[in-house]
């Protein structure tokens, strides 16, 4: 069935991928969590979620190449898609390292605000060196429908990722050696990627308008920016209002609470180039949105389940009994992961054919959830329930928006 079946063959291979990149992720984690402490392993969370604002650029250069790939494909024209995997690399170096220069200041502001050292940001501030390296190479995979080779190399990253993390730990290095352990699992995979991607292009360019790939990246620069900002302020509010080892203790929740996020990764990655692909073919892709809504609820609901009932379990085997006071936080930050799945599912969806006029509803949202943590935010289950309210009013009304859609 696998065999004959290309969407779910392609789930699979990326499945594989992201499915040894999330669970070395977790043993990472697990390690950090108790080898590091909660107040070492919040700041390390902290960072972490300043360099998950820096993947806003990677994502949304990933998507909008992807799409554009995806359609010069379709159409056969490999001289345009050549050009484009040239152009960009050149383009995008020289952006990325003037932004790179501009981070290093904002870097002073954020480790006054997060009260963590300026050198950890710094670590992490190279990443934005990489990104343009990391978003055209997966762009290429995605839109060229590898799936395979797009495993492969998430895979090359979580393998570094864990092991680097965990031999710089032993000898000493901390936090610091986590982040470079990070910075460096990106590196090697990425080399890689370059490698396979560039077996996939020709030296015969020609060159084409590229207005419509800028029109396209805002608003998908916004639908990254936004999804991001929806999952990661809640980490960097709950750091700059709560005491060190809440932030740490919320870390766990926010850890385990995104493995449902990134269950989804996959399913998401793979329906949108399809979704792309016949859309511009006049085939039936709302079939190809429900089969990845489906997939979904049949990855995230055991996971809930287990979280609701073996919570204390997971969080005592994984973590200790350090992290125990926040159990009862697990399954409904779960939820709203689950929540935030579905609603980026939808957006990608709307975007792959241009439909922008949820960003205005998204970007209510998110002003809304930064007024209501920064005013209410007398305990972490306060933060979690007002996180959860908002994901489902905002997952119902995307779902509207797609129910509604005709092109």
């Amino acid at each position: 069935m696998v065999k004959n079946n290309k969407f779910l063959k392609d789930n699979l291979y990326l499945l594989v991928g992201t499915g040894f990149l999330s669970v070395s992720g977790f043993f990472f984690h697990f390690f950090m969590g108790r080898s590091l402490g909660p107040e070492d392993y919040g700041v390390l969370a902290s960072v972490m979620a300043v360099m998950a604002l820096i993947g806003i650029f990677i994502s949304t250069l990933q998507l909008s190449i992807s799409k554009f790939v995806a359609s010069f494909k379709i159409k056969k024209k490999i001289e345009e898609l050549n050009y484009l995997f040239s152009a960009t690399f050149k383009k995008l170096n020289k952006l990325f390292f003037i932004l790179w220069l501009l981070f290093l200041g904002v870097n002073i502001f954020l480790s006054s605000f997060l009260e963590i050292n300026y050198w950890f940001l710094f670590m992490a501030s190279f990443v934005l060196l990489i990104t343009p390296s990391i978003a055209i190479t997966r762009g290429f995979m995605q839109g060229l429908q590898n799936f395979r080779i797009y495993g492969i190399c998430l895979s090359i990253e979580g393998f570094f990722k864990l092991f680097l993390g965990i031999g710089l730990v032993l000898l000493g290095f901390g936090v610091g050696g986590v982040i470079a352990a990070i910075v460096l699992s990106y590196f090697i995979a990425v080399v890689y990627a370059i490698k396979m991607v560039k077996k996939s292009v020709g030296s015969s360019l020609k060159k084409f308008e590229s207005q419509e790939i800028y029109h396209y990246t805002l608003p998908v620069f916004f639908t990254v920016l936004f999804f991001t900002a929806f999952y990661s302020f809640d980490l960097l509010l709950v750091k700059h209002f709560f005491p060190a080892v809440d932030a740490g203790n919320y870390a766990v929740v926010s850890l385990l609470g995104k493995i449902i996020f990134f269950a989804s990764f996959s399913i998401i990655q793979v329906m949108y180039p399809k979704v792309v692909e016949l859309s511009e073919n006049g085939g039936r892709h709302k079939d190809v949105l429900l089969k990845s809504f489906l997939v979904t609820l049949a990855f995230s609901l055991p996971l809930l389940t287990v979280y609701y009932f073996f919570g204390g379990l997971v969080v005592n085997l994984l973590f200790g009994s350090q992290y125990l006071g926040v159990v009862n936080l697990i399954a409904p930050y779960g939820l709203f992961m689950l929540f935030v799945s579905l609603s980026k599912m939808f957006s990608l969806y709307l975007l792959s054919f241009k439909k922008y006029l949820f960003l205005y509803l998204f970007g209510f949202f998110l002003i809304l959830e930064i007024v209501l943590l920064s005013l209410f935010h007398a305990s972490l289950t306060q933060v979690v329930n007002i996180l959860l309210s908002l994901g489902f009013l905002f997952t119902s009304l995307m779902g509207y928006l797609v129910v509604r859609f005709k092109e």
